[in-house]
């Protein structure tokens, strides 16, 4: 079959599918239906051409890093390469696909649409529509063919724009609206003591006796046996998950970075906790004599919070703990005289003061709790808001409008930074199995990703990794 006779069948069609056709028959042969009736008419800008092959260059962005006196390289990983689409185009005048008029004019309206700044949409025949840049084109015409153009098109994959964006740091929000919310509790403190430690010692004994109160409060947690197995979920293997930490997110996330801890190492730190909490505690009945110092009373109240907060190794423990010590109440004086009535109001300015610390380090507790699923995400976030709602309320009916505005802050901080990190989390489902399968087994079968294995024996709570329960609850996805 000579040149001219395909040229002849081209120009009488002239679109791509027809085109294609046509050199198919030419050929002696007849191309697949399902092929050529998916084929697109090819443009770029709304101007047309036939299109006789096209290449598309794909691939990944990688850095190749060669090192002196070592074998092979390493390949660091940048992304996906943007797509290079090649395409070997024509141009037939008056062609009976596309139209098109003169193919003169035809050739004009394509360069103006290659020339034209910005991106353009580009009709490839198989990949559809695309957004892409214009690189170069090429136009060859010989005399032999006339009215037919051949065209050598090169188009990239275009991108979006992207301007650096500031994001606020949740985790850092936490931190400066408990700073603010201590340093409002202490000012609201010496506001509402003022006049009632000027009455005698009696007032003074009074915060001393609620201090110890809260103390002795705080070692009961401090020895609490299940903070200590919290810590011991942190060792390495099956055996640390067997004592159950609470936070298993966390727990899960802290094997992965932290290095592994032996029984001796957890021993010594939890001594040293409890230490830290029984100083902490005498430190505060000390200041407690010394009432009228109110900034140091409130700074060794601070650091009875986040000693008893240190100690809890998993953040659900520490929360926990924190829970238990900011409900403490302390039984009120029963006399309605000038001084019981000064009595009244240092204990409950204690309480307020005490109750407070501890929500400020519920808060940044909160920033290290790990969900492991949004239904955990979104549980935590109303039970916390819950607390400090109450907490708001309080201070707003005791008329402390700087404590409830700094309450409310922490709310929306807490809210915010649970969102960030568990909103876009996997909810939680329910799974049913006929028998008891390993864990290997389910994590291909539930995610088709084995690796997920060691998580989903801590979602299940299972009593061996080789058989699972036949039902549980687990990630959904």
């Amino acid at each position: 079959m000579g040149q001219a006779k395909i040229l002849n069948a081209v120009g009488s069609i002239g679109g791509v599918a027809s085109a294609a056709s046509a050199l198919a028959g030419a050929l002696g042969g007849d191309l697949p239906g399902d092929w050529q009736s998916s084929l697109r008419q090819a443009s770029y800008r709304g101007v047309p051409f036939g299109v006789l092959a096209g290449e598309v260059t794909f691939g990944r962005k990688n850095a190749v890093h060669r090192y002196p006196k070592r074998d092979g390289v390493w390949v660091e990983d940048m992304g996906r390469e943007a797509r290079l689409y090649h395409l070997t185009a024509f141009l037939v005048e008056n062609s009976a696909v596309y139209g098109g008029g003169g193919v003169v004019g035809q050739r004009d309206r394509l360069i103006r649409a290659f020339e034209t700044a910005g991106d353009g949409e580009l009709v490839h025949p198989t990949l559809g529509r695309v957004k892409v840049s214009a690189l170069e084109g090429h136009s060859l015409e010989r005399w032999d063919t006339g009215r037919y153009f051949e065209l050598t098109l090169v188009f990239i994959e275009a991108g979006e724009q992207r301007f650096p964006t500031n994001v606020t740091s949740t985790g850092d929000a936490l931190s400066a609206v408990a700073d603010s919310l201590n340093a409002e509790s202490v000012l609201s403190f010496a506001k509402q003591v003022l006049s009632a430690v000027k009455l005698g010692a009696a007032v003074v004994q009074q915060a001393v006796s609620t201090a110890l109160g809260w103390y002795v409060a705080a070692v009961g947690l401090v020895h609490d046996v299940k903070r200590f197995f919290g810590a011991v979920s942190t060792l390495a293997g099956n055996f640390g998950r067997l004592f159950g930490g609470g936070n298993s997110g966390y727990s899960a996330a802290a094997k992965k970075v932290k290095q592994s801890t032996t029984v001796g190492d957890l021993i010594r730190n939890d001594a040293a906790a409890r230490t830290a909490v029984t100083q902490a505690g005498v430190a505060l009945v000390a200041a407690a004599g010394h009432v009228s110092d109110t900034a140091t009373f409130g700074a060794k109240a601070q650091g009875l919070a986040a000693a008893l907060a240190a100690s809890a190794v998993d953040p659900d423990d520490r929360i926990r703990l924190l829970l238990s010590l900011g409900s403490y109440q302390p039984h009120s004086p029963n006399t309605s005289s000038a001084i019981g009535v000064a009595m009244a109001t240092m204990q409950s300015a204690c309480a307020d003061l005490f109750r407070r610390c501890a929500v400020s380090q519920l808060i940044l507790a909160v920033g290290a709790f790990q969900p492991r699923s949004a239904d955990e995400a979104s549980a935590m976030t109303a039970m916390v808001s819950g607390v400090l709602a109450a907490e708001a309320l309080r201070a707003g009916d005791q008329g402390e409008d700087d404590v409830y505005l700094q309450l409310m802050a922490a709310n929306k901080a807490v809210v915010a930074d649970l969102k960030a990190r568990g909103g876009n989390l996997a909810v939680v489902a329910d799974f049913g199995f006929s028998d008891n399968l390993p864990a290997l087994m389910l994590a291909q079968r539930m995610y088709r990703d084995p690796s997920r294995s060691d998580d989903l024996i801590v979602q299940a709570d299972a009593v061996h990794p080789a058989f699972m329960p036949t039902k549980f609850k687990a990630l959904a996805s």
